[in-house]
């Protein structure tokens, strides 16, 4: 059916806007895409896509006659949702409630609701949250497979839930999910697979489901029912999307269908494509044309955040990426002055790239221009940030990790150090509560009765309770299906204990100023190599040094069930690098353990008292969409930003587009940091700066040693 465009149709006060006068001539060009056909609008980084979005709506219910109820826009984020509709109906009047308009799992919801009869799901059914899948996993298991979750090598119910989405928002078999996102797992796919199937009957006779069926179930309501397709193509004058580089196949699949006939208005940035990791197709916005042939394409490259100068050292980064489209090619254009050049900042080490951040993170505040809150420091991965932060609490600097829980509150830390704790002291019955926790069939009550087993024999025969957890009369109160894991992290424990008792035996002042020296003459030849050479011997301490005593904790029977209950596992893993720099510093065990006892311990108690302005710690992922005057990016060598795993497999242009957004979120003053010296698998190496820095002309920023 073709909509006749010529007669106005004025809401509230949308008949008041000079759309020429309010927009830059880019934007206007994009607000006025006929709307019978598809457009494509390639935003820059600061070039307000937001006010581009919301006058195209304004301009397609004044000048081409469409009611909000025939419009669709769709976002990623409620937040994003509430702010697009919020400032929708600040310009135009017309309430959120007039539109369909929502991310695309609340608008497949609502669509669910009233169509989902039309494929056997009643219109009262539950959503599922996270936890709620996790636990019907597990119930699908333990009834299907009762020996499953006794191999340790086969993932927990959480890694499964997010192999089986994944699979469902890429569109692609468990099989190709397996090979390419979660090839370290080795359990049978056919197993995997029946275990979806179950999953999904489960769901289905609960008349329930989760966040993907949403989706999957909109789709498959779409392609099942050609009639109901045809009236939704008939409602939606125009469908409108907000940040179309993130969609992923499922998503994408759904919008051709529903805008076959071209009234697609796609709004995104392909230079910050940066979710893949998660099922973001870039292909979804590279190959828009293919899929809308008559597709008009428009740049709006104007920047109304950043400074010149920062511009020019973003525009390089642009350059370098590759474009088999010309067409896509940006240049971000100020509209603004600009203050400085880019600050690029080279340190000895994490410790004293922390400390210099502090120190001009001070000085920023006491000169009074900006405050705390004006401040970020981004980094690539979370273990980048431990060292900031010690010294930021030390300097008194009020923060907020925005990315997550801070560095000795995170899980998997803790979980280390209470096998540690458990060694040290034996009486610590949550310690040994807490890494029992991932043992199947191991709760609360089965764990204390171990424990009252192990104080029992270590006390019958004057051993430490470290030996004691490897006794047989121990074994017999576990669970059969937790033996197997058990006994790995018995001998480990073992281990440990072992160790940590020749440390303590050995720690003298003799042993601990030959220690000092030879990591002084270590950290100085390091200082003085232009690069480390790889085919010299790698520096290692003693059996029984705290480095060896971190690396026991944080491997074996640990590391092995990682694998079966993170999907991140591999950046949990580069923590523990962090955590054994961190106790690269202390010259004996008690004090270390000291030290991490009070970290912990400071970070649960801090939070109530936390001033309102503070300094905003995340990672490049959680800061896109957001924008301070003042920016640090840390950690930008190479092995680092990029990641070393994106090195070695030959594909770094989504870390390149990542560190893009990462120097765009800064206004006035852009700050990046990296140090020559880090910890890579127990071992200090030498780092070189960013190949991202080293690709951009040196005119375009200044540098500090």
């Amino acid at each position: 059916m073709r909509r006749n465009f010529s007669r106005r149709v004025f809401f509230n006060n949308v008949e008041k806007i000079d759309f020429q006068k309010e927009l830059n001539a880019d934007q206007y060009v994009a607000v006025t895409s006929p709307p019978d056909r598809p457009a494509l609008v390639l935003a820059g980084a600061g070039s307000g896509k937001t006010r581009t979005l919301t006058y195209r709506v304004a301009w397609l219910i004044s000048e081409c006659s469409i009611r909000p109820r025939e419009i669709l826009l769709l976002t990623f984020t409620n937040k994003a949702s509430h702010q697009m509709l919020a400032r929708i109906e600040a310009l135009t009047g017309c309430s959120p409630r007039e539109f369909w308009g929502g991310t695309f799992h609340s608008v497949g919801n609502k669509f669910l609701r009233i169509e989902g009869s039309a494929i056997g799901l009643e219109p009262n059914f539950t959503i599922y949250d996270t936890e709620d899948c996790d636990k019907i996993i597990k119930k699908v298991v333990d009834e299907n497979f009762p020996h499953f979750f006794s191999n340790k090598d086969n993932p927990r119910a959480k890694l499964l839930r997010e192999i089986i989405s994944y699979a469902r928002n890429t569109r692609v078999s468990i099989t190709s999910a397996m090979a390419y996102r979660f090839s370290w797992l080795e359990t049978p796919v056919n197993q995997i697979e029946e275990i979806a199937k179950l999953y999904d009957a489960e769901k289905r006779a609960s008349n329930a489901c989760d966040f993907d069926d949403l989706l999957e179930l909109w789709l498959k309501l779409l392609q099942e029912n050609p009639e109901i397709l045809e009236k939704y193509r008939n409602r939606f004058a125009n469908i409108l999307v907000d940040e179309y580089q993130d969609t992923n196949k499922l998503q994408c699949e759904i919008l051709d269908l529903l805008a076959s006939r071209g009234n697609l208005s796609a709004v995104g940035d392909d230079a910050q494509c940066i979710y893949s990791w998660r099922g973001a197709e870039i292909d979804n916005i590279l190959l828009f044309r293919e899929r809308y042939p008559s597709a008009y394409i428009y740049k709006i490259e104007r920047n109304y955040r950043s400074s010149p100068q920062i511009l020019k050292f973003a525009n390089q980064i642009l350059d370098r990426m590759p474009f088999d489209d010309e067409e896509y090619r940006k240049v971000l254009v100020p509209a603004r002055e600009g203050v400085c050049n880019p600050r690029v900042v080279c340190s000895m080490d994490g410790a004293s790239q922390g400390r210099k951040i502090a120190q001009m993170i001070s000085e920023i505040e006491m000169a009074g221009r900006y405050g705390y809150d004006d401040i970020a420091v981004l980094y690539r991965s979370h273990f980048q940030a431990m060292d900031l932060q010690l010294q930021l609490q030390y300097a008194k600097i009020p923060f907020v990790m925005t990315s997550g829980v801070k560095f000795f509150e995170q899980a998997h830390i803790k979980d280390v150090i209470a096998q540690i704790k458990f060694v040290e002291n034996p009486k610590d019955r949550m310690s040994f509560l807490r890494f029992c926790r991932f043992m199947p069939k191991i709760g609360d009550k089965t764990a204390f009765k171990i424990f009252d087993k192990i104080c029992e024999v270590s006390a019958l025969n004057t051993i430490p309770a470290w030996r004691a957890i490897k006794d047989k009369k121990v074994l017999a109160k576990v669970p059969s299906a937790s033996k197997q894991v058990f006994a790995q992290a018995s001998e480990d424990i073992g281990k440990l204990g072992e160790l940590i008792e020749r440390l303590k035996n050995s720690e003298s002042p003799k042993n601990e100023t030959e220690k000092v020296e030879v990591q002084t003459d270590f950290f100085a030849d390091l200082a003085h190599s232009a690069e480390l050479d790889k085919t010299a011997e790698p520096h290692t301490e003693e059996d029984c040094s705290l480095k060896a005593i971190i690396k026991c904790a944080c491997t074996g029977w640990y590391q092995d069930t990682m694998k079966t209950i993170y999907e991140d596992w591999q950046e949990r893993a580069e923590d523990f690098d962090a955590l054994l720099e961190y106790a690269s510093k202390f010259d004996n065990f008690d004090d270390f353990l000291a030290s991490v006892s009070l970290e912990i311990d400071d970070a649960e108690g801090r939070e109530s008292n936390e001033p309102l302005s503070r300094v905003r710690l995340m990672t490049v992922h959680q800061a896109k969409g957001l924008e301070f005057p003042v920016v640090f990016v840390i950690g930008a060598a190479d092995g680092l930003f990029p990641t070393q795993r994106s090195i070695d497999e030959g594909d770094v242009d989504e870390e390149r587009r990542l560190f893009y957004v990462a120097s765009t979120r800064a206004m006035d003053f852009l700050i990046i940091s990296y140090p020559r010296v880090s910890m890579v698998a127990g071992n200090f190496e030498m780092r070189k700066a960013s190949r991202f820095l080293e690709d951009i002309d040196r005119s375009c920023y200044d540098v500090e040693y």
